[in-house]
C-alpha cells in the first residue's frame, strides 16, 4: 500500500508548500506567520485555479467502473521541516474496474486537475500552481492508466501503468485494496464497491519544484498519496419495488 500512495496518484507531488516570497523568512513556504501589524494578504488565486474547481456533482454513473465524484478522494502529505502538511485535489476523475474472479481484465484510469489542488492557504496554493511546481497553466492535468493488474494479496491488486507528472512518465506499480461490495442504502438495486490505494513518490523525479527547498530543509521531496473511492453497479435481476 505504501507503493499506492505515491502514484495515484496519484501526485502528491503537488503537496509541497509554497510562498508569496519564497525568499522571505517570514513566508507562507516556511511556515512562519507575518510579523506584527503586518496582517497577510489575500493572494488571487490564478484563472486556472478557479476553472479547476469542482462544480457541483452530477448525478453518478452507474455503470461499475466510473468513479463517483461526490465520493472519491485525493488527499496528500510532505514534510515542511519536521512536521507532515496535507493537502488535497479537488477536481478528479477516472476508473477502477477489477472483476474479482479475472482480476487480469481489469482497468484503472486516474486524472488530476492540477490547479483544483487546495492546502488551505491560498498564498501556498497559487505557489503551486506556478512554474516551479505544478505549472499548471502548461500542464492542466495528471494522469494515470494501467496497462495490467495481477492479484497481490486478499483484496489487494497490483496495478501497473504509466503516469504521468507535468513532462514526465513513468511506468509505477500501485497497490489497489478492495474494501468490497453491498447494497446502496438510498438507491434501490444499485451496488456500490469500494477502493483505496496509498502511494509515495519521488516529487522532483517529475519536475515538481527546483530542489531548492528541499536542499534548505524546507520542503521534503517525498509524497504521501491517498486516493479513495466508489463506483456504482446496478445489481443483477433486481427490480425495484419487489
Amino acid at each position: 500500500m505504501r507503493s499506492l500512495a505515491a502514484t495515484i496518484l496519484l501526485v502528491g507531488l503537488l503537496s509541497a508548500p509554497g510562498a508569496v516570497k519564497a525568499q522571505a523568512p517570514n513566508s507562507l513556504l516556511l511556515g512562519s506567520p507575518p510579523q506584527a501589524g503586518e496582517p497577510a494578504k489575500p493572494a488571487d488565486a490564478p484563472k486556472a485555479a478557479e476553472s479547476a474547481k469542482p462544480a457541483e456533482p452530477a448525478s453518478p454513473v452507474v455503470d461499475g467502473a466510473t468513479l463517483d465524484p461526490a465520493h472519491t478522494s485525493t488527499v496528500f502529505w510532505i514534510r515542511h521541516i519536521l512536521a507532515p502538511v496535507a493537502g488535497r485535489f479537488d477536481a478528479v476523475a477516472g476508473t477502477i474496474d477489477i472483476p474479482p474472479q479475472h482480476p487480469a481484465k481489469g482497468r484503472v484510469t486516474f486524472t488530476v486537475k492540477t490547479a483544483s489542488v487546495d492546502t488551505g492557504v491560498a498564498a501556498r496554493d497559487k505557489h503551486l500552481n506556478t512554474a516551479e511546481f505544478l505549472d499548471t497553466a502548461a500542464y492542466p492535468e495528471m494522469k494515470f492508466t494501467s496497462d495490467h493488474v495481477t492479484p497481490f494479496r486478499r483484496n489487494i491488486y497490483k496495478v501497473t501503468g504509466k503516469l504521468t507528472i507535468k513532462d514526465v512518465t513513468k511506468t509505477v506499480t500501485i497497490p489497489v485494496r478492495s474494501l468490497g461490495t453491498k447494497p446502496h442504502p438510498m438507491m434501490p438495486c444499485v451496488d456500490v464497491s469500494g477502493f483505496e490505494a496509498v502511494y509515495s513518490l519521488n516529487r522532483l523525479e517529475y519536475h515538481v519544484g527546483t530542489g531548492k527547498y528541499f536542499k534548505m530543509g524546507a520542503v521534503g521531496d517525498t509524497v504521501d498519496m491517498r486516493l479513495a473511492g466508489e463506483t456504482l453497479a446496478k445489481r443483477p435481476g433486481c427490480v425495484q419495488g419487489q
